[in-house]
């Protein structure tokens, strides 16, 4: 550069000639990934060095594809190129060799550090539904569906925020080895952190070093909504004669369960705790299916059952659908569990 020629020029005898026949010139750095691109090689910026010279700044915008470097004297030159991801680690480097005699350019076509090296992107968009509004699990920041989770070949490999990949937006994947690798991705909430609301239910895809494939996944929901309600009654024969329940204060009830059993094993299902004998439990994590709901009316030690349905005298199946949430006017959504002591 400047300085560097001209500590090289003072140095030389007869100074000034010599000086007169030097030419100085640019250097335009280019780089590519294994002949692919940035997005390809989910690189961001790069960064830039020449050995024996200060680069300021030396990183840069990758999508820029292109870097000049001013007042280079003739000489030999190596420039070093490496590629950085969104954590800045290095992922990609390449190094080129080159003479500068006045200006000149230089592609250097980085390779990938890691067999760990192709990427895929991503976007996502839920199914229809159905329900009241406020009812339908929503998906984004502070929503109720707030993350999306990537499993590849079956493992968890993190997770993004819902509304990372809606709207137009995109998510890249982790980094794997090329070829085909299968794909889910998983809508959950964070603080509920069990149901797999919506999935896009697994796929293969190719993964080729430097060149990502795009793809908009469809999320299928595997749940449902159903407002499961419930009163205490003296016995069935009260009940059967519409007499009025026992009043919520009277039963001991300090909390109640929600199971929805399977039919073909009812020691099997989904259990829903926690609500009080005065609640409802508007579920929107029901999962889809045919379902026997049982209720119990626990007492204060959590485990001793006061109240529980009859489903030899009132048998009641449910049935919640993948998508149909609860809604007012749905009576497919709602169902009313008598208790007995």
């Amino acid at each position: 550069m400047r300085i560097r020629g001209l500590t090289l020029c003072l140095s030389l005898i007869g100074g000034l000639a010599a000086c007169d026949n030097s030419r100085s010139g640019s250097i335009t750095v280019g780089w590519t990934f294994g002949g692919g691109s940035c997005a390809g090689a989910a690189v961001e910026q790069v960064q830039i060095a020449i050995a024996g010279e200060q680069l300021s700044p030396n990183t840069f915008d990758c999508r820029s594809g292109l870097a000049t470097f001013q007042d280079f004297f003739p000489g030999n030159y190596v420039v070093t190129i490496q590629g950085l991801d969104s954590t800045q680690a290095v992922i990609w480097t390449g190094s080129k060799s080159f003479r500068v005699d006045g200006d000149v350019s230089v592609t250097v076509d980085l390779q990938p550090v890691s067999q760990q090296n192709a990427v895929a992107y991503f976007s996502w968009i839920f199914d229809q539904s159905m329900g009241d509004p406020g009812r339908i699990p929503q998906c984004g920041q502070g929503e109720r569906l707030d993350r999306v989770g990537i499993l590849i070949d079956g493992e968890d490999n993190g997770s993004y925020g819902c509304e990372q990949g809606i709207n137009g937006n995109v998510v890249i994947s982790p980094y794997v080895t090329p070829g085909q690798h299968s794909i889910n991705l998983v809508a959950y909430s964070s603080q509920e952190g069990v149901t797999r609301f919506a999935e896009s239910g697994t796929f293969n895809m190719n993964f080729v070093t430097g060149t990502a494939p795009s793809q908009i996944l469809p999320l299928h929901w595997n749940v449902g909504g159903l407002a499961v309600s419930w009163a205490a009654y003296s016995s069935l024969s009260a009940y059967q004669a519409n007499q009025p329940p026992v009043a919520c204060a009277s039963t001991g009830i300090a909390s109640v369960s929600v199971f929805l059993a399977d039919p073909s094993d009812p020691s099997k299902g989904t259990q829903f705790p926690g609500f009080t004998c005065a609640s409802v439990a508007v579920l929107d994590n029901a999962p889809a299916g045919q379902w026997l709901p049982f209720v119990s009316g626990l007492a204060s030690d959590g485990t001793t059952v006061l109240y529980f349905q009859d489903e030899q005298h009132v048998p009641q199946t449910v049935t919640v659908t993948a998508g149909r949430f609860f809604a007012t006017n749905d009576a497919q959504t709602q169902v009313f569990v008598p208790l007995f002591p």
